[in-house]
């Protein structure tokens, strides 16, 4: 089974993103970046694709990215990031990788289809390899067998910070009255209502529907999902999920 991703990791936030490729990844990556408020230019040979994409993105334009000519005409050298989206065409993958980095983009991303197309993306300097559907299979495999929460971030062998949806029987109730951390040994560090970003304190009230981020030891997250477990909306969960 191929790694998800090459070793190497993304270590910051970048601002503007080059996106070579528009079938289903690729268009719903530039799309879901442009969401994010990022400045993309996305890129492909098909012009009925960069017609539907127009207006949702910061440029949209036809074009062969196979020729370093036209990608060094685009400026994408003036970009922080490119991702390289076409895995099924091995040789424009890696020419494409390649002409991204001898432009000097800082940071390259390409899909991969095999373990051989990984290595040799890596080869010629590519920063980070993935592997998109091995990714979402892993994705949907862990929240069907796990469906209350989603790991954020292990802190330890022991600890983690994960993300899941208040319970039925929180809510309507301070997470005083819950008393989270002394019956459940976990705590609250975030919570998300709509679109608010809550810093809880122990009068916050929880309402249906909220996010919240919890802390505490990978036993008493465990314990808390037996004890509160319920019935979970699977086709609403995954129905971004299944369109990427």
């Amino acid at each position: 089974m191929e790694n998800i991703v090459s070793n190497n990791t993304i270590t910051k936030d970048f601002s503007d993103y080059v996106v070579i490729g528009l079938g289903n990844f690729g268009k719903s990556l530039a799309l879901n970046l442009a969401e994010e408020g990022k400045n993309v230019l996305a890129i492909d040979k098909n012009a009925e694709i960069i017609e539907s994409i127009e207006g949702q993105v910061t440029h949209a334009v036809v074009a062969d990215a196979t020729k370093k000519d036209v990608l060094s005409s685009l400026g994408i050298q003036n970009f922080e990031c490119a991702i390289v989206c076409i895995g099924e065409d091995l040789a424009s993958s890696m020419l494409i990788s390649l002409t991204c980095k001898e432009l000097n983009v800082p940071y390259v991303i390409a899909k991969a289809q095999t373990n051989q197309h990984k290595e040799l993306l890596e080869k010629i300097g590519v920063n980070l390899v993935i592997f998109p559907e091995v990714f979402m299979s892993k994705k949907l495999a862990k929240a069907l067998t796990d469906p209350l929460t989603n790991e954020i971030a292990k802190i330890s062998e022991d600890y983690k910070i994960v993300e899941m949806i208040c319970p039925e029987k929180w809510v309507d109730k301070s997470i005083f009255d819950v008393n989270v951390r002394k019956k459940y040994g976990i705590s609250i560090v975030l919570m998300k209502s709509g679109e608010n970003i809550i810093d809880p304190l122990p009068e916050t009230i929880f309402e249906k529907g909220d996010t919240l981020y919890v802390l505490g030891s990978t036993k008493n997250i465990d314990n808390v999902e037996k004890k509160i477990a319920e019935a979970v909306d699977f086709e609403n969960r995954f129905a971004d999920a299944a369109t990427e």
